[in-house]
């Protein structure tokens, strides 16, 4: 897929990511567990404690977030929403795989769903993953000043589905993403969040986009300095679609396995 800028970005297909991760959960506790969880709706600490989960992230899914986490070029990797934590304990089992130090960070400020899952993180991962219970336009900001700009490799964009709240999520990833960092939207076909996407190919010819790489997903690729006059602007496509629906599912490679939920808190 080659862009305005002249930059690619080039992603293995679906289905030698998943074989991929099946791969790594031979190496990951996390991923494993994660695996099962989806097999059975389930999650099982290993003191023996379960919880139900009424939804986890798809295996394609999961396998792309996986093969970026693995090459997220900075210590830091950042998300938004928790929800169940299967996104989360992905991420956090990928990077533990690469035999490097990191650090990850979720931003959800509601309801305690995915609490087992949370505490297996927190007793096996330690300081190298938190979750913060605040807003992530909060969160990001306080991060933006605390770490500075380009201080992450790999930001997961899944919290608040309302328009302004995922543009300010992707303004702030954006500012905090590195040179050669990924930004990944789940959800990509939801209206507010494609419509964000569409601002991106319009306007940042600094990244390269692999819209829909695997279902219901954007992966954003930092390939150069944002060189924009102060005053440009270039118009883009709203969706026209309401609220959740996306008639043009099956056109965008929208898979039923994913219909499972109406808010980004259910969607992992």
């Amino acid at each position: 897929m080659t862009f305005d800028n002249g930059s690619s970005l080039v992603l293995p297909q679906e289905e030698t990511l998943v074989t991929e991760l099946f791969a790594l959960s031979h190496d990951s506790d996390a991923i494993r567990r994660y695996l099962l969880a989806f097999q059975t709706r389930t999650f099982t600490d290993p003191d023996g404690r379960t919880e139900r989960l009424d939804v986890v992230l798809p295996p394609a899914e999961a396998a792309l977030l996986a093969w970026l986490a693995r090459r997220s070029p900075t210590r830091l990797s950042i998300e938004t929403g928790f929800g169940m934590g299967s996104s989360t304990a992905v991420i956090v089992g990928a990077r533990a795989t690469a035999g490097q130090d990191f650090e990850h960070l979720a931003f959800d400020p509601f309801r305690q769903r995915g609490a087992v899952v949370q505490s297996y993180l927190e007793t096996n991962f330690g300081e190298r993953f938190r979750r913060f219970r605040e807003r992530s336009e909060v969160g990001l900001g306080k991060l933006l000043g605390e770490h500075g700009a380009q201080s992450v490799g790999l930001a997961f964009i899944d919290g608040g589905h309302h328009f302004e709240t995922v543009m300010t999520d992707f303004r702030l990833a954006d500012l905090l993403c590195c040179n050669e960092g990924f930004v990944v939207f789940d959800d990509a076909t939801s209206p507010a969040i494609e419509t964000v996407v569409n601002y991106v190919r319009c306007n940042r010819p600094d990244y390269a986009i692999a819209h829909l790489p695997v279902p219901n997903t954007t992966v954003l690729k930092k390939c150069a300095p944002d060189r924009r006059d102060w005053s440009d602007f270039k118009p883009f496509p709203v969706e026209q679609r309401k609220d959740w629906t996306s008639t043009r599912r099956s056109i965008l490679g929208f898979h039923p396995s994913l219909a499972t939920g109406s808010n980004s808190r259910s969607s992992r």
